[in-house]
């Protein structure tokens, strides 16, 4: 492995780790607005994450549809985010955690799609095989 496919999968690591926590923030906040614990959401919350967590190993391994579909996914999330900013009306403390998840969106489309490490990364991966 040589040093820009390191530096890939080093970043390729931060950014799934900092995706899964976004998942996780999400799913707090997704049960905290109920007094008791909503059984059915919490499970569709977990098979969210553990979908989320398995799609990352996936890019992680090197599968190529992995990729594409998270790339996809994430660029349909963002405009839903940014729209949710100046339509709903939002506690100000609230629209830090919505910036962060752009933000992270964001990088993780340049680092999945665009980035020269990720791409060294991704061709090591896929020679292993």
């Amino acid at each position: 492995m040589n040093q820009l496919a390191k530096i890939g999968r080093k970043q390729t690591i931060l950014i799934s780790i900092s995706i899964l926590l976004i998942s996780l923030y999400t799913t707090y906040k997704y049960q905290s607005v109920y007094p008791e614990i909503q059984i059915t959401k919490l499970i569709s919350q977990i098979i969210r994450f553990l979908l989320t967590f398995g799609l990352l190993y996936l890019i992680y391994i090197g599968k190529k549809w992995a990729k594409v579909l998270i790339i996809v996914l994430f660029s349909i999330s963002i405009p839903f985010a940014l729209i949710s900013l100046f339509v709903a009306n939002i506690f100000i403390g609230n629209l830090i955690p919505v910036l962060v998840i752009v933000t992270i969106y964001s990088i993780s489309i340049y680092h999945f799609a665009i980035s020269k490490t990720f791409k060294a990364f991704f061709e090591y991966q896929n020679k292993k095989k």
